[in-house]
């Protein structure tokens, strides 16, 4: 696709652009790019920092990017257009659209029964993992695929189910993969043609692609380490996504405002629909949580949760040498994008959430304060104190088994009732979990996901921890 024309629009406010270069400095970040917009179309837009180091090459809105697992919004957006269309229900088993050699078991060996919208919502019962990642080593892509990986039907050869499919919430990138192989069959085009065919081009994201790599002028380089993920000036630029369902998506801010203004219209636009309005309700709707008292979860494709009072969806995205956040208010009827070309997962969400509360024109978000029974949470912190690792979460396999090992998730508590969370995956640094409402109920105040909120419970097997959208944490 060619690059988009561009209007100038109004630069990045400057206090805002002054706590971008603080964030990038400090974290390691070599750029990021970023737009806020309303329903009606861009209200600011910039770039801070440099594509790519060795080119000297500064970035603007136009500046195209990996954008990770933002790519889910669009893989759903494809699936629900193929459901509009009457060539996909919902509510059919998975297996119906596959063909007989892809069909997906149970560990038993008997075919998975789980329906289509269970794909979108992180409850199919599929594992977690990077299938239909090349690593650029031969030898860890062939551990990580489980064989050879040549193709996006090669991802989603011989799945299986984990045990109790459907009860809980398990973020699955191999989910996005069969449902994006799903949606391409159901168009009869591979999925990168369907995707450009049916959603990119409606949207007029001229500039957008899905496609396993992309490099060169205009586009931002990735920085860091790919094993473990991590901050660096090091480009990491040979990950490759074979299976780009899952987070495949090319694009620059300008693009995915487009997307996002059409999310603020209700499934419009430009006066076209592009979803229906029960299916773009269904998507926008919690409808999973990974613990029924949490205040953030799934609709379909769509992570849903509160955020200083108000309804905030839309999706993050973080893969080696990349990380992204597109946050909408639909009630506020604003939305915001910020995508980096570093591994800090915080820099997306910091600024996005600056952002959208500049943009609201919202206070300073209160400092939490200890609780009014200090005493009584103190002791219930130190009872839950400890090692963690992760529960349904982790890669199968030897894989994750290693990387509960390496992670060493601790919890520990403080004073007056506040936890201190130390290398859970996925926060980007230390969180604290303070005290509020019924004794195990917690605030988040992190640098990711923050103000969302975090459940503990005393269970026979011990101390359980629930967090962010899939994170569930069992004490070692």
């Amino acid at each position: 696709m060619s690059s988009p024309s561009v209007r100038w629009v109004e630069p990045i406010p400057p206090a805002l652009e002054a706590t971008i270069r603080t964030r990038l400095r400090e974290r390691l970040t070599p750029g990021l790019a970023l737009a806020c917009f309303d329903a009606e179309g861009i209200r600011f837009a910039g770039g801070v920092g440099h594509a790519d180091l060795a080119r000297g090459e500064e970035i603007t809105p136009r500046t195209i990017f990996r954008l990770a697992s933002i790519s889910k919004l669009f893989t759903t957006t494809l699936l629900l257009r193929a459901v509009d269309a009457g060539e996909v229900d919902l509510d059919e088993p998975v297996n119906r659209y596959l063909p007989p050699d892809l069909r997906i078991t149970t560990v038993d060996g008997a075919p998975a029964e789980s329906p289509v919208r269970a794909l979108l919502s992180h409850t199919s019962g599929l594992p977690a993992g990077a299938r239909g990642a090349d690593l650029g080593n031969s030898l860890l892509t062939r551990i990580t695929n489980a064989g050879p990986l040549r193709s996006l039907a090669d991802a989603i050869t011989g799945l299986q189910l984990v045990p109790r499919p459907g009860e809980r919430v398990i973020y699955s990138n191999t989910a996005f993969n069969v449902a994006g192989f799903i949606a391409g069959a159901a168009f009869g085009q591979p999925f990168e043609e369907a995707a450009g065919t049916h959603v990119l081009d409606p949207l007029g994201m001229e500039g957008a692609a899905f496609t396993p790599h992309r490099i060169g002028p205009g586009v931002a380089t990735p920085y860091g380490s790919i094993v473990p993920p991590g901050v660096g000036p090091k480009p990491a630029d040979q990950l490759r996504l074979v299976a780009t369902p899952m987070g495949g998506l090319t694009a620059s801010v300008l693009d995915l405002a487009r997307f996002g203004r059409m999310v603020l219209n209700g499934g419009e636009h430009d006066g076209r629909r592009i979803l229906s309005r029960p299916l773009f309700d269904a998507a926008t709707t919690m409808s999973a949580r990974n613990h029924p008292e949490l205040d953030q979860g799934f609709g379909l494709g769509f992570k849903v949760q509160t955020w200083r009072g108000r309804r905030i969806i839309g999706h993050d995205g973080n893969m080696p040498g990349v990380a992204t956040q597109m946050w909408l208010a639909p009630d506020d009827g604003v939305g915001v994008v910020a995508l980096t070309n570093g591994y800090s997962l915080a820099v997306p969400h910091e600024i996005a959430a600056a952002a959208l509360g500049h943009a609201l024109d919202l206070p300073a978000d209160p400092t939490p304060g200890p609780a009014a029974d200090a005493g009584t949470r103190a002791e219930f912190g130190r009872r839950v104190e400890g090692t963690y690792e992760l529960r349904d979460s982790q890669m199968p396999g030897l894989v994750g088994r290693v990387a509960n090992l390496i992670a060493r998730v601790r919890l520990r508590h403080e004073t007056g009732g506040r936890l201190r969370l130390e290398g859970n995956p996925g926060s980007d640094g230390p969180v604290w979990l303070w005290p509020e409402g019924a004794p195990g109920n917690y605030r988040v105040d992190g640098s990711v996901d923050p103000g969302t909120n975090a459940i503990i419970e005393e269970l026979p097997d011990g101390p359980h921890l629930w967090l962010t959208h899939a994170t569930h944490l069992v004490r070692a």
